[in-house]
């Protein structure tokens, strides 16, 4: 099973260098933040001399900004590779397929802090904002085109709220490390039902009501919020 977010570019050792440097700075982001970036202690992480550093980035901001970018590459893969292993074929297969990206990703959770220090920052940098932007709006596509198959009307803003639902989750988790994976399932359970059923299946205004517990049930206002 793929377990590693980050992964070599063996063979090619100018690359495998670059990605070195760029792996220890997106720790020491997850760490203490993009403000404990220097190229000294970069290097020190990395275990390559400080000139190492220095040649591949000019200053402390490129630096910052290019391990932004790595982390959203390497995460793109990571993801890529966990989706070509599931094929959900009903809600609770697509509710177990986002608990096993949560619980992959916190095996190692500075890798999730440092992505949430990283959308910080690109708030106040626009470059990084569209790249990121591009990056969410893949995550919504893929998932998208999962939730379609299973009868969503509205896939792309069922996706969002997903998203919006597991991130939500990821920053419980840091201040109540013992949040439960199965909570999130059972979350996600109920949300997909939802989101599937009466996107499928929607009530007009002024129809009787069942007399079946299920019809009692409406789709609620999900108020969308941006955690990136």
């Amino acid at each position: 099973m793929y377990t590693m977010l980050f992964q070599r570019n063996d063979g090619r050792a100018h690359e495998e260098r670059r990605d070195v440097i760029l792996e220890a700075a997106v720790r020491i982001i997850g760490q203490g933040g993009p403000d404990a970036i220097t190229h000294r202690a970069v290097a020190a992480r990395a275990g390559v001399p400080l000139g190492s550093v220095t040649y591949y980035f000019d200053s402390r901001e490129e630096l910052v900004r290019e391990a932004f970018r790595f982390y959203v590459a390497s995460a793109s893969r990571f993801l890529a590779a966990l989706e070509s292993a599931a094929a959900p074929a009903d809600a609770g297969e697509l509710a177990d397929f986002l608990v096993d990206v949560a619980r992959r990703e916190f095996m190692e959770p500075e890798l999730v802090r440092a992505e949430y220090e990283m959308i910080l920052n690109a708030a106040r940098d626009e470059t990084l904002a569209r790249e990121f932007n591009d990056y969410e709006r893949g995550l919504e596509s893929r998932l998208a085109a999962r939730l379609e198959r299973l009868g969503a009307a509205r896939p792309v803003d069922s996706a969002r709220t997903l998203i919006d639902l597991v991130r939500g989750f990821e920053l419980e988790r840091f201040t109540r490390p013992d949040a439960d994976l199965e909570d999130l399932r059972r979350r996600l359970l109920a949300v997909i039902g939802m989101l599937v059923a009466s996107d499928a299946a929607p009530v007009r205004r002024g129809a009787a009501r069942s007399s079946s517990p299920s019809a009692s049930i409406h789709k609620p206002n999900v108020v969308r919020r941006r955690t990136r």
